[in-house]
């Protein structure tokens, strides 16, 4: 039988975790970006595309930056396949430089809160 929050997880989809994870690290004071991408319409197929110029597949969905820590993380719904081949190099790449990277699900939430609550002001 599953617990009301692995439903509630489950139920939540990657954009409103997204919105969820972007207005906990603001409100923390956290300098936060996430660039969404556009619904556009190429050669009679509808797609979506990021805005951006350069390697921007795989581009994390959340930078954050804190004091010196920079945070950034590729989020996912519950059910939703782990990080394509293309967010790895990115999370890799920031890791390189010493950000710290993760991927993230609803599941991960108390984690996520640890992560963004330098003060401890959520206990």
């Amino acid at each position: 039988m599953k617990t009301t929050r692995q439903v509630l997880d489950k139920a939540i989809p990657e954009n409103k975790f997204l919105d969820q994870v972007f207005s906990l690290a603001h409100t923390l004071g956290w300098r936060v970006v996430h660039f969404r991408p556009a619904r556009v319409l190429e050669n009679g197929v509808e797609t979506w595309r990021t805005a951006g110029q350069g390697d921007i597949e795989g581009y994390p969905d959340i930078l954050a930056l804190k004091g010196k820590r920079l945070v950034v993380m590729e989020l996912k719904s519950e059910d939703a396949p782990g990080a394509t081949k293309e967010q790895l190099a990115w999370l890799g790449a920031f890791h390189e430089v010493g950000a710290e990277t993760h991927v993230a699900r609803p599941s991960d939430w108390l984690a996520i809160l640890k992560v963004f609550d330098l003060e401890g002001r959520l206990k």
